[in-house]
């Protein structure tokens, strides 16, 4: 039997969690979306990595933003569509971006990039400067850490997951090899306020 791809075990995994994983992840808003959409202006194209069940999407799309949302899981997004009409959404993989040149002023990636194999960050990172407009505004929240594997978890009712753990500085330097510059950065604790977990965010611009 093949075993599965990281790619496929993940989609698997939230396609299995479903309406459930949207309800509990309506808890966890982020914080900084209102100080994100601040930085354009209405009629901005926004396109949200990872897009669940569409809550951050919402957001954007209520905001004024043209709004698409991609995401591997096809149950996510057929929600996504089903409770918000006003942004589109796209089932793919995030490696695989469908996108022409230059089509974003901005890319949201929250809780995403660390679902990928460590090699495989960089390159998700590239792929989002070719599709950033220059000048345009690219958000990312991972955890912070070191190491990669699978695990369990509470919030994914004990399903496993894949993570990929990064520094800081790591980060820092995939968002400059792919040609952004850095323009804030931090070290947050979880929201969840699970023990030895903390959060890194960068936002970063094509210049």
């Amino acid at each position: 039997m093949k075993k599965q791809s990281i790619y496929e075990h993940t989609r698997a995994v939230y396609n299995k969690l479903g309406k459930q994983y949207i309800k509990d992840s309506k808890k966890l808003d982020p914080i900084e979306r209102l100080a994100f959409v601040k930085n354009f202006t209405k009629g901005s194209h926004i396109l949200d990595v990872g897009c669940g069940g569409g809550r951050d999407s919402k957001f954007f799309a209520t905001s004024g933003m043209y709004t698409t949302g991609i995401d591997a899981s096809d149950v996510f997004i057929d929600e996504a569509r089903k409770t918000i009409p006003k942004a589109k959404f796209i089932q793919g993989d995030l490696l695989k971006i469908p996108f022409p040149n230059n089509s974003f002023d901005g890319i949201w990636s929250q809780a995403v990039l660390h679902h990928l194999k460590r090699s495989d960050i960089p390159k998700a990172i590239k792929k989002f400067h070719r599709i950033m407009k220059p000048g345009g505004l690219l958000h990312i929240r991972v955890k912070k850490g070191s190491g990669e594997g699978y695990e369990k978890e509470k919030l994914s009712r004990w399903n496993d997951r894949f993570y990929t753990y990064v520094s800081k500085k790591e980060l820092g330097e995939y968002l400059k090899d792919a040609g952004f510059k850095i323009v804030q950065s931090g070290i947050f604790p979880d929201q969840l306020k699970r023990k030895n977990m903390n959060w890194i965010l960068f936002w970063a611009r094509k210049s």
